[in-house]
């Protein structure tokens, strides 16, 4: 009886055989979309070696087709980042002397309950807007905003990294989903929260006015 439970209990740790294979065949194939609630990451080097036994498609087969993941804003799903063309002719076109080569993977974002959502306004003299932006989820997420941003989940907890503090939950913030989509001619979701600066702080964000 003991040892079915312990084995009830390691097989519930172990991800199931078909998340096994969608990894799997992911790492097979980088380009495959993300799953549902997943984003895509990226990385882009100048520094790769010239030639690569595993190279990208023409024209950018001086770069090799896949590399390890690197770290990022959440845990990668799997340890291979592949090739990203339209990701490397975007960085081309923006960054001189435009040879950059750009590899991405799929990650599981972390969603949370809108209703505890920082406020995105700082309403003291010490408080300081911060936000997190994020690649939209290509197949979607369980937990949508409201069109067009429906691709975008409602509430996430932004990543540690990401900021000075991460609160448990933060709303996406629309105005500023739409300037960066503008900035940036990418489909990102960005989130927004107010941060208190730690006391003694020296530098106020919101001066007091008369």
């Amino acid at each position: 009886m003991l040892l079915a439970v312990l084995l009830g209990v390691v097989a519930a740790c172990q991800p199931s055989v078909s998340e096994q294979a969608r990894v799997a065949a992911r790492e097979q194939d980088p380009s495959t979309p993300c799953a549902l609630d997943e984003t895509r990451e990226y990385f882009c080097d100048d520094l790769l070696p010239l030639s690569s036994s595993r190279p990208a498609p023409e024209p950018y087969d001086n770069c090799p087709a896949s590399v390890d993941t690197r770290p990022g804003a959440y845990k990668p799903v799997g340890r291979v980042a592949g090739f990203d063309k339209g990701y490397t002719e975007y960085t081309r076109h923006r960054v001189q002397p435009g040879h950059s080569c750009c590899y991405s993977w799929c990650v599981k974002v972390e969603l949370a309950d809108p209703t505890l959502a920082a406020p995105a306004q700082c309403r003291d003299a010490y408080g300081m807007h911060e936000n997190f932006c994020m690649r939209e989820l290509e197949t979607g997420t369980s937990e949508p905003a409201a069109s067009p941003y429906d691709r975008c989940p409602l509430s996430v907890k932004p990543p540690e990294i990401s900021a000075f503090s991460a609160p448990t939950s933060a709303m996406l913030d629309v105005a500023h989903t739409t300037q960066r989509r503008q900035d940036t001619k990418l489909p990102e979701c960005c989130y927004g929260w107010c941060s208190k600066a730690p006391a003694r702080t020296v530098l106020k964000s919101h001066p007091k006015t008369k």
